[in-house]
């Protein structure tokens, strides 16, 4: 007879409800029958040693956890900054996400300040009622990025590195991934990111199942949300048609505003389109310069008062049908086959700079291997493949 694991029934019920998933689910899972969950829970009967971590992995939940007397003060739920219908029960895919992240601010936020770590300056340095212009600027300065840097960057410079780059360099985390694992993804159509603030160790997600333009915008709109001091999730267009606005929040409009001073400064963007007359061939040449998309240029024109609503609602329907065109010619392209490599995924997912600092604790003994392959969710034994991805 196997040996049974007598964990607090009412503990993993609370952890199979957190987690968003039905018995059905998990039974599927597990590999048995709906009622031996049922029965599991309450309390008529206890799983096996074996079924308790599978339990503990799906629900992605410490063993520990599930032995305690009643449920532990669980982190606190991000703001919702999406729009009121777009608002929904979190997928089981982003609630671990942003448990995942939480627990990796959590750990990392204590250590540094148990190491003696100064706050970070800017975080909160700005308010709501603050001037876009002036976020913009700040960013710019704090990350040492000059306002004129896209035409400094090499036309094959990944422009979406460059940014990870020097917001990391700035002791900022940036997961970029759509997936917990390969059979549990995060749509666009839910979140495109979020960022949770903190003195020592703020966080900024992107989903990376959005478009590279998608993704660029909303990482620095996420950055905006740490110069206010705002955590939360954000879901909608990167950039939006302005008679939608009422329907976001002042938060929103303001990083939404930083983000497109940041990528499309106001005084150059202007600039370049004074003395034309704006059509699609400006528009496409305006977006190469700045290196974002086509779209993102005719939204700042129109908020900017530079292009009527007609001229923009013309163009925009020419994007989008260059946009279908491109979508149906990449479908007869023939798929690549193998895939990015398994370290290089996870380092984006955990962050690259999160990655090299637990990474680092443990090569100098200063946290446990199980510590450091719990954080980075990557076996102690395969630490020599993650290095070589790290370090490259």
């Amino acid at each position: 007879m196997k040996d049974k694991a007598y964990v607090t029934p009412e503990l993993i019920k609370w952890a199979r409800l957190t987690s968003k998933l039905s018995i059905e689910e998990v039974a599927k899972k597990l590999g048995v029958k709906s009622e031996k969950i049922e029965l599991w829970e309450k309390g008529e009967d206890a799983p096996t040693i074996n079924q308790a971590e599978k339990l503990s992995k799906h629900y992605r939940r410490p063993l520990a956890v599930f032995y305690l007397p009643e449920p532990p003060e669980d982190f606190q739920t991000l703001r919702d900054f999406r729009k009121e219908q777009d608002k929904r029960e979190y997928s089981t895919a982003l609630t671990f996400m942003i448990r995942e992240i939480q627990n990796k601010q959590n750990w990392l936020s204590n250590f540094l300040e148990d190491e003696g770590e100064e706050r970070l300056p800017f975080i909160g340095k700005y308010y709501v009622a603050s001037e876009a212009k002036e976020i913009a600027q700040d960013i710019l300065d704090v990350l040492n990025v000059r306002k004129d840097y896209f035409t400094k960057i090499s036309a094959n410079e990944n422009i979406l590195n460059y940014w990870i780059k020097k917001i990391e360099d700035q002791r900022i985390f940036v997961s970029l991934t759509s997936n917990i694992h390969s059979h549990l993804t995060i749509s666009r159509d839910e979140v495109r990111g979020f960022a949770i603030s903190d003195s020592y160790a703020p966080f900024i997600y992107v989903n990376s199942d959005d478009t590279k333009n998608g993704q660029l915008f909303t990482l620095i709109h996420e950055l905006a949300h740490l110069w206010v001091d705002s955590s939360g999730i954000s879901a909608f267009d990167s950039l939006v048609f302005r008679d939608e606005y009422d329907k976001f929040s002042p938060i929103e409009k303001l990083c939404n505003e930083v983000a497109a001073e940041i990528l499309m400064p106001k005084d150059k963007i202007t600039r370049i389109v004074s003395d034309v007359s704006v059509g699609i061939n400006t528009i496409e040449i305006t977006a190469k310069y700045f290196r974002v998309s086509p779209y993102a240029v005719a939204v700042r024109l129109l908020n900017l008062n530079k292009i009527p609503t007609q001229n923009f609602q013309r163009i925009q329907r020419t994007l989008k049908k260059k946009y279908e065109e491109f979508l149906e010619l990449e479908e007869t392209k023939p798929k690549p086959t193998g895939g990015p490599n398994y370290y290089a995924l996870q380092i984006r997912k955990n962050s690259r700079l999160f990655t090299e600092y637990v990474y680092s604790f443990y090569k100098g003994g200063r946290i446990s291997g199980f510590d450091a392959s719990s954080l980075l969710d990557i076996k102690i034994s395969n630490f020599n493949k993650l290095a070589e991805k790290l370090y490259v």
